[in-house]
């Protein structure tokens, strides 16, 4: 709240106050951007019909019982190309939610290491991809409603909504996805968490030459590295069933923090 500008460009706190700048300077830079953002983010929340948030204060509504009420927000931001950003998020500071649900492991750094260590002593391919909107898939696992704001459209204003997917900022939303994304990994692409690091999974395979080795799978929340002899056919994999960020299958050049290279001793 103390940053009011980021790269010479105001930073809204509010919608109400995103559109006046924008009416201000005469462009639909944000607007543009919570448009963007509520089209994704509007499969995480369904209108309750019918009832006021007075009803449901009072537990007069059946379907809300034993739920709690937060509030949801609209957080900006200006990336590095001056692009405006928005992202849609839960105030998860007022729900009391059990620890069980709040835990989320990610993958070591050292894991990482190892990974292209054992690539490039098995002449495995990697490739990495970046999960679009990962909380998103996950259902909500807290019984939360809100009262939907200017966001959520015109129609939708001052309406009673019931959230129903892992929204950014509630705290069991991590350790929701992560549930989601480990059942497919194990369920549908048969690999097997390790035990000294559950975030690195593998596989057994063979090569084309009949040679057997394990391939890998590591994952960072969204962010997914494979090392096989085949690692598109594990991206398919998860592509089909979640969306790939812009669609962007390709050899790392970044990740973790660290710039990644291929080179031949």
């Amino acid at each position: 709240w103390r940053t009011t500008h980021k790269y010479g460009i105001q930073v809204p706190k509010t919608v109400k106050e995103a559109l006046q700048f924008d009416r201000e300077n005469d462009n639909t830079y944000w607007a543009d951007a919570i448009k963007k953002e509520m089209s994704k983010a509007q499969v995480s929340y369904v209108p309750i019909d019918g009832v006021t948030p007075e009803q449901v204060r009072a537990n007069q509504v059946a379907e809300l019982r034993g739920y709690q009420e937060i509030k949801c927000q609209i957080i900006f931001d200006v990336k590095m190309d001056f692009t405006r950003k928005a992202r849609y998020v839960a105030r998860g500071d007022m729900t009391d939610t059990p620890v069980g649900l709040c835990y989320l492991s990610v993958v070591s750094r050292d894991s990482v290491r190892i990974a292209f260590l054992i690539a490039a002593l098995n002449d495995l391919d990697i490739l990495a991809c970046d999960i679009s909107n990962a909380y998103l898939n996950a259902p909500c696992r807290e019984r939360i409603w809100f009262v939907a704001g200017l966001e959520c459209g015109k129609s939708l204003e001052g309406k009673v909504m019931k959230l129903v997917r892992a929204l950014y900022g509630l705290k069991s939303s991590g350790a929701s996805w992560r549930k989601m994304f480990k059942d497919h990994i194990v369920d549908k692409l048969e690999f097997t968490p390790s035990v000294v690091d559950p975030d690195m999974y593998y596989r057994r395979n063979v090569k084309a030459d009949g040679t057997e080795y394990y391939e890998l799978l590591l994952v960072y929340v969204d962010d997914v590295l494979a090392c096989s002899h085949d690692p598109k056919g594990i991206m398919l994999g998860i592509a089909a069933k979640f969306d790939i960020k812009n669609d962007e299958i390709e050899e790392p050049k970044l990740y973790l923090g660290g710039n990644v290279e291929k080179f031949q001793l």
